[in-house]
């Protein structure tokens, strides 16, 4: 790029470096700059508006898709890596202590968006894959909620910061960190917001063809995975205080499931009872409701 008005500039730079220049001195300058700059892009000063637009889309588009293609290929050499190490018990945990986190309940989201997972390889394991606003569920029986309000899904919930593995852990080998899920393929996984299979009523006469179909998109395989620590959050039971017949002829409130069974049985005794040939009697009986327990849920349930 030496151009005669590059060099006439830098020879005037040089003349006139150990004294100020004057205005006409500065015009001059100003004047073989403009001229410089103009030689230096005078292969795009003669390009038009269009191929200047289709030069720099053709380059956007070239940068676009390399870019898109490394991410790709990052992402997926990065998953299969976290997947091989962890459902292979044979292979190394890595440079950070595995957390494993069993249950996806109160006791265990706080834990997962507290944890610091620049120090731990956070991986947590359930059959339920969100989070269940457990105080709601009276308002989701009695119509009050929809069921989709109650519930949130667990990764968007704890960010990609946790790795999420839905499955049943069914076993615990304290001695060599082992945690074993779901103990053999036929096993079904239910995350007690839906039944665990399809009733498909038939078109003949008799329902001879009825039959179930069972998703097999819940029936998981068996896999081992190590930790190095263990938490344990997977709730309790509900506790029936020795009532006899609470086993079993009532409804328990405490999953989703639960929730939609106890709607459908309210809604079925109404609609029994608004049946004509019904008698006072039996009317009576089918709008009486008991509820046992004068807990939170109990009380609220009631309320409803």
């Amino acid at each position: 790029m030496f151009s005669p008005s590059n060099l006439l500039c830098q020879k005037l730079l040089m003349r006139n470096s150990t004294r100020n220049f004057s205005f006409k001195q500065l015009k001059d300058v100003k004047s073989i700059i403009i001229r410089n700059f103009a030689w230096f892009n005078r292969h795009t000063a003669k390009e038009n508006f269009g191929t200047k637009l289709k030069r720099r889309l053709r380059n956007l588009l070239i940068v676009t898709i390399v870019g898109c293609g490394t991410y790709y290929g990052y992402r997926t050499h990065r998953d299969y890596k976290w997947f091989k190490d962890m459902t292979d018990s044979d292979n190394s945990i890595g440079t950070k202590p595995r957390v494993v986190i069993l249950g996806t309940g109160w006791g265990a989201v706080p834990f997962l968006k507290h944890i610091d997972s620049d120090k731990y390889e956070v991986v947590c394991v359930s059959p339920r894959n969100y989070f269940l606003m457990t105080p709601l569920l009276p308002s989701v029986s009695v119509g009050t909620v929809e069921t989709r309000t109650v519930i949130e899904s667990i990764r968007s919930l704890v960010g990609p910061k946790v790795k999420y593995v839905e499955a049943q852990c069914v076993n615990v080998n304290p001695k060599e960190k082992i945690i074993t899920c779901n103990s053999d393929g036929t096993d079904v996984v239910s995350r007690g917001d839906d039944v665990k299979a399809i009733y498909v009523p038939s078109k003949r006469e008799g329902g001879a063809s009825s039959r179930i179909i069972k998703d097999s998109a819940r029936t998981r395989p068996q896999f081992d995975m190590k930790y190095d620590v263990l938490i344990v959050a997977i709730g309790s039971e509900n506790n029936t205080f020795n009532i006899p017949g609470v086993e079993e002829h009532a409804h328990f409130l405490k999953e989703i499931l639960d929730a939609r069974r106890i709607r459908s049985a309210i809604s079925d005794a109404f609609e029994s009872a608004m049946t004509p040939s019904q008698t006072p009697e039996e009317r009576k009986r089918l709008l009486h409701f008991v509820v046992v327990g004068g807990g939170p849920t109990g009380v609220e349930f009631a309320a409803e």
